[in-house]
């Protein structure tokens, strides 16, 4: 596994989360949100190819949608995990 994909799975979807039950955690259902978003740009800023080649390309279009629907998925299970740990303390 590269940096990219440790970053995009793994270290902004822990760090949004673990930063909005902190600072808010009436707003944590926005944390997937923000967490996604975040990972859309960094894929943007560091993929070689541009949005227009990847959304015009069937093959990338599809691992680009399934990549940030996995995404999507790991930060609903983290903030479902920090509401869990909200509500026991």
């Amino acid at each position: 596994m590269d940096w990219l994909n440790i970053l995009i799975f793994g270290v902004i979807p822990v760090l949004t989360v673990v930063i909005i039950f902190l600072v808010k955690r009436k707003m944590l259902w926005v944390s997937p949100i923000i967490s996604t978003v975040l990972a859309f740009v960094t894929y943007t800023i560091t993929i070689e190819p541009t949005m227009i080649e990847i959304f015009s390309n069937n093959e990338w279009r599809g691992f680009f949608l399934l990549a940030m629907l996995m995404h999507f998925g790991i930060a609903v299970v983290l903030t479902a995990i920090a509401y869990f740990s909200a509500y026991i303390l």
